[in-house]
């Protein structure tokens, strides 16, 4: 009789027979000769991957297994598939629902529903974007402002008690329906509206069901502290997980300050606390032109904006709180940093500074003009903006900390429209390449673990953002002596290089040809 001895490889068990001859497996799918960044932060290893179903099933030698399809990663970087945690994507679903732009940086997976904007019926949503070719994973947020809206509008109040209660049911309802936490945009209408018990009352709830709190803070520049303190003391007085969103410092006077508020961090995590942060590479911010204006001109939606425009004093006294914040805030003190991304009522716009605009209509290239611009842009129904006021050290500082999360902050771009922030074609590839290869401000297998593991754990996933048995196969096949952004502020409609291959749930999405026309993201929903 032949008897059977089991050997081990790397883990793994291969069965061989007395005889010497290997009676190996069969998968869908094989990835061979990888160099593995299982997502941990540890060093390469040589190693096969075996997908079966939609999931790892094998990780060794494999040269004995057989699979329908293989894939020669030939030395190349193998790395589970990119988790980015702080998206807007969900809201061009409908339209790109293969969202090819973050899909081919590598992201398999998108946490959406970001500062304080995100769907309020969850079911009818989730039910919706099932029946779509969706592209990578989608897991949602549930938003303060579209729930403070659904409850109150957009007036500049308080909550009553009988309106918080109706905003912690839909917070609660959002997280029995699949919500990973709250998050908050309190730059934003009507968010901005809010205090501090109005949000620590719906942390709370989201908290009851084991949800995390992501926050866009009130301040980025000259209140950052007042405004991380806010965030802190949220997390010290109900435990809730924080998560600090495109952490950054804007504005010329407050460049430096990542020293201070990364500190805070330490300290705040020292004392127990649970406190994470993402970043997006870049020197630039992305959001409306009415981030320029001060909160109270934009209570009541745009009709009564408009109708404050339209006032010679109330004009006046806008203008005024523009002017401070072109000169002090995400104006960056130039009519040159503040550039058009997307104006529908005037398209050729896109893509210019308020510099570019003053010189072709002959105006004074002037902080004064450019609050002028501001204001005739929002009378016409606004504009999205990208804002040249971060200093690079920042970004260099906070990228290094080691609990810093990498993450777009875009949405779906559909090519050729617009003039969109790089970031929702590079950021990623701007990490590996940029800031890893030329600038060596991290690791290679560090800039993996914040891309991969680490988010991962802040949302609580079991089963991605590490190359294990048992595990998504979500996987990114990248070659690390290429990978580059190509996007830029001026041509931002460009994919980037290196990024080989993306699998999602065990399906090619991407490969060195392009985009492979697959769709295989599923709903992550949140459980408890």
């Amino acid at each position: 009789m032949k008897k059977r001895s089991v050997l081990t490889s790397i883990g793994l068990s291969v069965l061989v027979l007395s005889s010497g001859i290997a009676y190996g497996q069969s998968f869908d799918l094989i990835i061979k000769n990888a160099m593995l960044l299982d997502g941990r932060g540890g060093k390469a290893v040589r190693a096969d991957v075996g997908i079966e179903s939609g999931k790892i099933t094998k990780i060794g030698n494999m040269a004995a297994d057989k699979a329908h399809q293989v894939i020669d990663a030939n030395g190349k970087v193998v790395a589970p598939g990119f988790i980015d945690l702080h998206s807007h994507a969900e809201r061009s679903i409908a339209e790109l629902p293969r969202l090819d732009n973050l899909v081919q940086q590598g992201i398999t997976t998108i946490l959406g529903g970001n500062c304080g904007f995100s769907p309020v019926d969850f079911k009818q949503f989730f039910a919706q974007t099932e029946r779509s070719p969706l592209g990578p994973n989608l897991a949602l947020l549930i938003g303060h402002n579209d729930v403070r809206k659904a409850v109150m509008g957009e007036e500049q109040r308080l909550a009553s008690a009988d309106e918080l209660k109706a905003m912690q049911a839909l917070v609660d309802k959002a997280m029995q329906q699949g919500a990973f936490g709250l998050s908050t945009g309190l730059k934003y209408v009507p968010g901005v509206y809010s205090n501090f018990a109005e949000v620590k009352v719906l942390a709370e709830t989201a908290h009851a069901q084991h949800g995390f709190f992501a926050s866009h803070m009130r301040d980025e520049g000259a209140e950052i502290v007042t405004a991380m303190n806010e965030v802190l003391d949220i997390a010290k007085e109900t435990g809730i997980p924080v998560h600090i969103s495109h952490h950054k410092l804007i504005g010329h006077p407050n460049w430096g300050e990542s020293k201070h508020t990364i500190q805070m961090i330490r300290d705040a995590r020292k004392a127990g606390l649970d406190v994470t942060l993402d970043q997006y590479p870049y020197t630039a911010s992305s959001t409306r032109f009415a981030i320029l204006f001060p909160a109270w001109s934009l209570a009541g939606g745009q009709a009564e904006v408009e109708k404050r425009l339209h006032d010679p004093e109330l004009r006046q006294k806008i203008k005024q709180g523009l002017i401070k914040n072109i000169r002090e805030d995400r104006g960056g003190g130039d009519p040159a940093r503040l550039q058009i991304a997307h104006y529908a009522a005037n398209p050729a716009w896109d893509g210019l500074t308020f510099a570019e605009v003053l010189k072709r209509e002959g105006r004074a290239q002037s902080i004064d003009e450019a609050a002028e611009l501001a204001m005739e842009i929002q009378a016409n129904g606004g504009a999205q903006g990208i804002f040249h006021a971060i200093n690079e050290d920042d970004v260099k500082y906070i990228m290094a900390y080691p609990i810093t999360a990498i993450a777009t902050d875009a949405g779906g771009s559909e090519l050729g429209k617009g003039n969109p922030h790089p970031r929702g074609y590079g950021t990623f590839p701007r990490v590996l390449g940029h800031y890893v290869r030329e600038q060596e401000v991290i690791s290679l297998p560090d800039a993996i673990r914040k891309m991969t593991s680490l988010p991962a754990a802040r949302m609580g996933l079991t089963d991605r953002g590490v190359i294990a048995q048992g595990y998504a196969a979500d996987i990114v096949i990248l070659d690390p002596a290429t990978v580059a952004d190509k996007s830029t502020f001026s041509a931002p409609h460009q994919y980037a290089e290196g990024i080989e291959y993306v699998i999602i749930n065990g399906q090619v999405i991407k490969s060195p040809d392009g985009m492979t026309g697959k769709s295989a993201g599923q709903i992550l929903r949140h459980t408890l």
